[in-house]
């Protein structure tokens, strides 16, 4: 590669430089052997045969010294530059190994000569052939998008100027089909002059265009998420390991009553406004994310506020380390009360009849399978009573369907008054209603049907301002056995019994078939 070649070309040249040093050196200190030598001869010894004598050993001795020296010089540099040449060499098969296998584009840019070098993955790269890229007029900035093209010269110019050690940058280049491409483009000045000019720079091109496509359509849903997350109210606060707080927003003040001040020199610790429920789980996540096992993490938790309420929140917190190297936290907190509260509500209506307020058949259904499982467990009686309202359907055709939501709504009021609080009450469907009974035999169970009827006889169940009904109700009523291993069981043997009462006249329980 002519990179490599202009290496072994700089390296040659500081051996020979080198080399040239030594030999300056030898030819003074050989000079100034001669010169004293002569001295000596003439000034101190006087004699000729003597100075004859001592002229051949100097010349002796100085080529003898001359050759050690000079052998000695050429041994080392010729070592030295060859064991460079073989490094260089290695260098440069490593070089090509790694840039054919990681499929990255090269790019030489000789700047005295103007000249741009490229491989074939940089082409390949950008959907054209390697002949054409190397017979093309078009220069580089021609390929870059002309949103990135000051950036990319900026990136490039602050290298060559020696202000960054790299150019690095993410922008777009041109394909051959006129789309664009998004690249890493990498690259370091690898040549300067005696100046400190840049000569040369190398860099590879590497393709993150499904990186970088990805990467944005993460960046739009998080910018969206953002936005109707920044649109709510949300609080800020800053804590430190210990849990005190080091700063507050306005909108967190609001989230619990309480002030600034209150906050960082009252309350000082966010442990002291958590709900106790919760705050065992928030500290165990809080120490974790101290101490570096978690980086973040996220909480639904309940605040105490001042007035004694109680805010719900989303905390999502996460670890800051400052410069001096001290940890503390930053938690985005959002109000989710009315959230909470509906979604309370939603599943309040999901398991409770709009109209009567008791558990609808679903969730009766659910109950009822909970105890029957602890009834078994704890081998105790469970008894079940059916419940359907005499000729409801005529209070419904006499007096409209609002007369009979009334109808309803009343004796559901005379079945929560007569029941105990651990009975399970439910409307199974139109005027038809199931009553469980834990820890409750058959006679039990009687007892609480008559209590029940003698109730509902009692009452005038007033519809309309002139209008007072009274109404019956037939009872059918089961009892666990060995036999029954599901509430579906026991609710066919109660409804049974409940279509023999009405059968038998209506106004009556009925025990045993």
């Amino acid at each position: 590669m002519n990179s490599t070649e202009s290496i072994l070309k700089q390296q040659k040249a500081r051996s020979w430089l080198a080399l040239r040093k030594k030999i300056q050196l030898y030819i003074g200190f050989a000079a100034l052997w001669v010169t004293v030598s002569y001295l000596i001869s003439v000034y101190v010894l006087h004699f000729s045969d003597i100075v004859t004598f001592f002229s051949c050993l100097n010349i002796t001795l100085f080529m003898i010294l001359s050759s050690l020296v000079l052998y000695s010089g050429l041994n080392e540099v010729f070592a030295r530059h060859n064991k460079q040449i073989d490094k260089l060499k290695q260098s440069e098969e490593t070089l090509l190994s790694v840039l054919n296998g990681s499929q990255l584009g090269f790019w030489d840019w000789h700047l005295t000569r103007n000249e741009v070098k490229r491989n074939a993955t940089w082409a390949e790269m950008l959907g054209f052939h390697f002949k054409e890229i190397n017979e093309t007029t078009q220069q580089w900035s021609d390929f870059v998008h002309p949103q990135d093209r000051e950036a990319a010269c900026a990136s490039i110019e602050a290298a060559l100027k020696g202000i960054t050690s790299e150019h690095q940058l993410m922008y777009r280049m041109k394909t051959k089909s006129g789309a664009y491409k998004w690249i890493l483009d990498r690259a370091r000045v690898v040549e300067r002059d005696e100046y400190g000019n840049a000569v040369r720079m190398s860099g590879t091109h590497t393709d993150v265009d499904a990186l970088k496509k990805t990467e944005q359509a993460l960046q739009a849903s998080e910018q969206r998420f953002r936005g109707i997350f920044e649109n709510a109210a949300v609080g800020i606060a800053q804590v430190n390991s210990e849990g005190s707080f080091q700063l507050v927003n306005t909108t967190f003040c609001h989230i619990t009553g309480y002030s600034h001040d209150e906050l960082m020199y009252n309350i000082k610790y966010f442990q002291a406004i958590t709900h106790p429920d919760d705050l065992g789980q928030d500290i165990h996540l809080f120490k974790q994310l101290m101490n570096g096992t978690l980086k973040q993490y996220e909480l639904e938790k309940r605040y105490l506020c001042k007035d004694g309420s109680i805010a719900w929140v989303n905390l999502s917190v996460a670890a800051l380390l400052d410069e001096q190297g001290s940890i503390s936290s930053i938690s985005s907190v959002q109000d989710i009360t009315q959230q909470k509260s509906l979604q309370t509500e939603l599943e309040y209506r999901a398991h409770i009849d709009f109209l009567t307020e008791i558990a609808n058949r679903r969730y009766f259904i659910e109950l009822a399978e909970r105890e029957l499982a602890r009834t078994r467990r704890y081998q105790q009686s469970l008894a079940l009573i059916m419940l359907d309202l005499d000729f409801f359907k005529r209070v419904n055709d006499e007096y409209g369907h609002k007369a009979g939501d009334k109808v309803l709504q009343m004796f559901s009021s005379i079945l929560r008054n007569t029941f105990r609080a651990v009975d399970v009450i439910g409307r199974l469907g139109g005027e038809e209603f199931a009553v469980l009974l834990p820890q409750t035999d058959l006679d039990g169970a009687v007892e609480l049907a008559q209590r029940l009827q003698e109730n509902i006889n009692c009452t005038d169940m007033r519809v309309e301002r002139a209008v007072c009904l009274r109404i019956t109700v037939s009872m059918g009523i089961a009892v666990l056995t060995e036999q029954d291993t599901t509430i579906e069981q026991l609710l066919n043997k109660a409804d049974k019994r409940l279509y023999q009462a009405k059968t038998l006249g209506r106004n009556r329980i009925v025990a045993l078939v």
